[in-house]
């Protein structure tokens, strides 16, 4: 090659494209690296635990079982069965979509993952799942900048990729442990499906085979999200929509194509769990009814049988729950939407025409898709959004906000191309300083770090040595079965009801042979958690400080110093004495 020609290569060629995508790979490896020295944060969601911890039994081999036993999957379960299923059999996870378990499974045969705790605050399987999570968010920026090339130009983006790589929800998504970054990468990897999907219909290439392959592949991709987190199911009708209205050339058989790669992919789950349950989406299936007057907070999944409960859900109900959330999320959730300022462009933009049809399009897909997952949301919304904030996997349009941005960004460059009179020096400081101010969150976290969680009851030290008092086919009950499960790896029934007749129900199932109450319990308000019910949990433990010993009907009597009062160990007999 001739020099000329090199330095052209390098200069200006693809040469210099691949130094550019090099340089931001090691940019965003940088900030990584940066983000988890000083802003890492641990499994805190009760979730995030329950995903990992039927990832491990999948791949030990255990097929896809938990150890995070809920009263409603038993009822479940029975129902499905018959009653004519194995206490062990019962064990099959009927809660959680399987996508995001087989990948982190797959993960955990290809790596070097050592159980055992060593320290209170760390835990090295986390970090493990966080650096994967990290590398599928460093995929999803890229998908972005490819979607975002295609619709506008190349300026929109690098700088839609670089406040995406930039805004510290997703950096706290990445380290959360919950699929969430994984769904954002399939989303996106859906649009783009669609996107190229309309240039080729719209532009009228010469084969149509490719166009049905695209098809295929949104609607299989669909269906990808569908089996990782079960509102995603509802994205079909959006992808259906998009398909039926770009495409020239036979539109209902790219809608039959796409529909069928979807079925293909989701029908065989919801067989399984319609096998196993009698409820094609398992105990996920009844998402729409908690949060209801008779099932507030996690009342529905700790109940042997919610039939009366049920009965007493009425229409108006679900509505008074839609409306309520939905007010939520639209006066709080909505502006701050995925964390990034930059939202409020697209909002803005959203009153501007496009010249440019394919973006105009892809608006209405977006407009679309968030007015579904926002209803999505709303509906389904349960106590994992009380318990974390945000960072929940219900927070669902989180998904969506990535391609709100590549918007945000064309608004905000037609603005500056505006600004015609200025220097380009002038217009280059404006972006600069533009892109600074909407990452400041994550510029702060990079700096300050994030503040530890104060009175934390997952500490996976302590968690693993007293699950490890139990022997490995002996029952615990825990208020963090999760917790119990993940760090202990130790079967764990969620806490009951009461601990007088729904304790009963189960003890009469398997015999619980240890109670471990946490902080989650202990810290509740003294009147309305503690007093008005006389047989609720936080009552039992008011009784145990007050008198100084447990209630003489119940069957757990032995406990070890140093746990009360901010945690309480109960057991059949002085394990922690046995020699080991």
């Amino acid at each position: 090659m001739p020099l000329q020609d090199w330095i052209h290569h390098w200069e200006v060629g693809a040469g210099a494209r691949v130094l550019k995508v090099t340089a931001a790979i090691l940019a965003f490896a940088a900030a990584a690296t940066l983000y988890d020295v000083v802003a890492y944060e641990s499994f805190s969601s009760e979730e995030a635990m329950e995903t990992a911890q039927v990832a491990r039994n999948l791949a030990q081999g255990r097929g896809y079982t938990t150890q995070s036993i809920r009263p409603l999957s038993i009822y479940l379960l029975e129902r499905g069965q018959a009653g004519g299923a194995t206490w062990r059999e019962r064990w099959a996870d009927v809660s959680n979509a399987p996508g995001y378990p087989w990948l982190l499974a797959g993960l955990m045969k290809a790596l070097p993952f050592e159980f055992t705790a060593t320290q209170d605050w760390y835990y090295q399987p986390e970090r493990w799942i966080a650096v994967f999570n990290q590398g599928i968010f460093l995929v999803a920026v890229m998908i972005l900048f490819r979607v975002a090339r295609r619709l506008f130009d190349a300026r929109v983006a690098w700088l839609s990729a670089v406040l995406m790589a930039g805004t510290n929800l997703y950096w706290r998504f990445s380290v959360s442990g919950l699929s969430t970054m994984w769904l954002a990468a399939v989303f996106l990897a859906v649009v783009w499906c669609l996107a190229a999907l309309e240039e080729r219909e719209r532009t009228g290439a010469e084969s149509w085979a490719g166009s049905m392959g695209l098809a295929l592949l949104a609607g299989g991709l669909t269906g990808v999200g569908g089996v990782s987190r079960y509102a995603f199911w509802w994205m079909i009708l959006p992808v259906l929509l998009f398909v039926a209205g770009v495409g020239r050339r036979a539109p209902g058989r790219l809608c039959v194509g796409a529909a069928a790669a979807y079925l293909v992919v989701v029908s065989p789950w919801l067989a399984r769990n319609y096998e196993l349950s009698g409820n094609c989406f398992g105990a996920a299936g009844y998402a729409i009814v908690q949060e209801t007057p008779p099932f507030g907070g996690d009342t529905l999944e700790r109940s042997f049988n919610p039939e009366g409960g049920l009965r007493r859900v009425s229409v108006r109900d679900v509505v008074d729950k839609f409306l309520a959330n939905g007010r939520e999320i639209g006066g709080s959730q909505l502006p701050r939407l995925g964390g990034n300022w930059v939202v409020s462009f697209f909002l803005v933009g959203l009153l501007l025409p496009f010249r440019n049809a394919a973006a105009g399009r892809m608006r209405l897909f977006l407009a679309g898709s968030m007015a579904l997952l926002f209803v999505a949301q709303a509906l389904g919304q349960t106590h994992l959004s009380q318990d974390s904030p945000q960072i929940n996997s219900e927070n669902l349009l989180a998904l969506a906000a990535p391609l709100a941005f590549v918007y945000g960004v064309a608004l905000f460059y037609v603005l500056v191309d505006q600004l015609n009179t200025i220097p380009v020096v002038a217009q280059s400081t404006i972006v600069g300083i533009f892109t600074i101010i909407m990452c400041l969150p994550f510029i702060g976290a990079l700096t300050l770090g994030n503040r530890p969680k104060v009175n934390s009851p997952y500490s996976p030290l302590h968690i693993q040595r007293v699950a490890r008092l139990m022997l490995e086919d002996e029952l615990l009950m825990s208020d963090i079965p999760g917790a119990v499960a993940w760090y202990g790896n130790r079967e764990c029934a969620w806490l009951s009801l009461d601990y007088d007749r729904e304790f009963l129900k189960l003890n009469g199932l398997r015999r619980v042979r240890a109670l471990f109450l946490t902080q989650r319990t202990t810290d509740q308000p003294f009147l309305s958690g503690m007093m008005l019910d006389p047989s609720s949990w936080g009552h039992f433990v008011e009784q145990i400080q007050a008198r100084g010993e447990v209630p003489t009907d119940f069957p757990l009597t032995n406990a070890p110093t140093g746990f009360f009062p901010e945690q309480l160990l109960l057991s059949d007999q002085a394990r922690w004495r046995m020699a080991p």
